[in-house]
């Protein structure tokens, strides 16, 4: 008789009780320890309850990976929107990340079509599209509040166009209602006299919000909130918390410390325990790189994915710390025939890896003059080979490849 494995699984005990409030889309009811930049947000965009139409309002949000910038955004947009419900304002908000939509022409494509759905996707300038934008809220008298996460990739990027498009549109309708907010967020958003106009750059200069790294009291009140939702009662030991806090600390991190809870829980039902011990975090802890705890990489194509795989076998069979494109690029065609697709020609994958670079996960340079010719080496300075090849094996069998 054939063992059925997932009867075996499921018959199990676990530690969890849902392992859905550990992950990197949830976002809690009760954001310990951000209460101040929940009311600072809240005293800025009060206008567009109280008075909506008379200002719009433009805001910079800063700070580290894993210090709550999208997660207190999300909850304070949310309050905001049930806010403008209950006095029958039509305040709809819209969250682009930028990383995704990577064009002024996307960003504000994915915008219009929130209101129609099948608009086409070319044949328009950026400009006549945002116009229609308008057109739509004013017809229907709505308000916008925008979000663009991940702002700082797109201005290194992209260049300031976006932010001026949309202060433009702002300024151009000083006798009309003002329709369009916008809230930016990034880890470090350069606002430098080279980039923006006096007006634009003061505006912004004085509307910033900097998210400061947790501590480990801060940390350990995030983890206790998320194990009662998370766990069994007295599935986590206070000692396992600890350990987590210590190791977290140093970064700030609440997201890297949420994994290292959640794979800790796995180890514990692996080895069939009740109890989530110190040891767990520690073994969890050389299996995880928290350079990879980030959500930019379930957001890449296929074959940005499929590229990255070959990078890291590469690198890891030379023991270098660079490899030339060529290189790479042999590993590239028998790594697509492994997941059954085709390969691209050079120039396509030349440009992913221009926009991989662009992402912060894959170092380039050129060549020095001393070698023969002159090609592009490609690295990786914060993630080790063999980590980053798994952890891509493991999201290509997620996404069903």
């Amino acid at each position: 008789m054939t063992r059925d494995f997932v009867e075996d699984e499921l018959s199990k005990n676990s530690v969890f009780k849902s392992e859905h409030y550990l992950s990197i889309d949830y976002v809690p009811d009760r954001l310990p320890h951000r209460d101040e930049e929940l009311r600072t947000l809240a005293q800025s965009f009060k206008s567009l309850i109280s008075s909506p139409g008379r200002t719009s309002r433009k805001f910079i949000i800063e700070g580290s990976v894993g210090t709550g910038k999208t997660a207190v955004t999300k909850k304070f947009t949310e309050q905001l929107i049930q806010a403008a419900d209950r006095r029958g304002i039509r305040l709809h908000k819209i969250h682009i990340n930028c990383r995704v939509n990577k064009s002024v022409y996307l960003v504000f494509l994915r915008i219009l079509r929130e209101f129609k759905p099948n608009f086409p996707r070319r044949g328009h300038s950026p400009e006549e599209v945002l116009q229609m934008i308008v057109e739509v809220l004013d017809h229907e008298d709505r308000f916008l509040l925008l979000i663009l996460d991940e702002l700082d990739y797109f201005i290194r990027n992209k260049g300031v166009d976006i932010i001026y498009d949309l202060t433009r549109l702002m300024d151009d309708r000083l006798n009309a209602p003002q329709r369009v907010s916008m809230i930016g967020i990034g880890r470090s958003i350069p606002l430098t006299d080279d980039l923006f106009d006096s007006s634009t750059l003061s505006t912004l200069q004085r509307n910033v919000l900097r998210f400061e790294k947790y501590s480990a009291v801060a940390l350990a009140d995030i983890l206790r909130e998320r194990i009662k939702m998370a766990f069994e009662k007295g599935a986590v030991l206070t000692d396992t918390v600890d350990v987590i806090c210590d190791i977290a600390a140093e970064r700030g991190d609440a997201r890297y410390a949420i994994e290292l809870l959640w794979r800790a829980g796995k180890q514990a039902d692996h080895e069939q325990n009740e109890v989530v011990i110190p040891d767990y975090v520690r073994r969890a802890k050389a299996d995880t790189h928290p350079e990879l705890i980030n959500e930019v990489f379930t957001t890449l194509p296929l074959h940005h994915k499929l590229l990255l795989l070959a990078t890291a076998r590469r690198l890891k069979e030379a023991r270098a710390a660079y490899v030339t494109m060529g290189e790479v690029e042999d590993e590239y065609h028998p790594v697509c025939e492994e997941y059954k697709t085709e390969p691209r020609a050079h120039t396509q994958v030349w440009e992913w890896v221009q926009d991989l670079t662009a992402h912060d996960i894959l170092d380039t340079k050129r060549s020095s003059t001393g070698q023969r010719g002159q090609t592009t080496l490609i690295g990786l300075s914060e993630i080790p080979a063999d980590k980053l090849e798994q952890f891509i094996q493991d999201l290509l069998i997620q996404g069903g490849k």
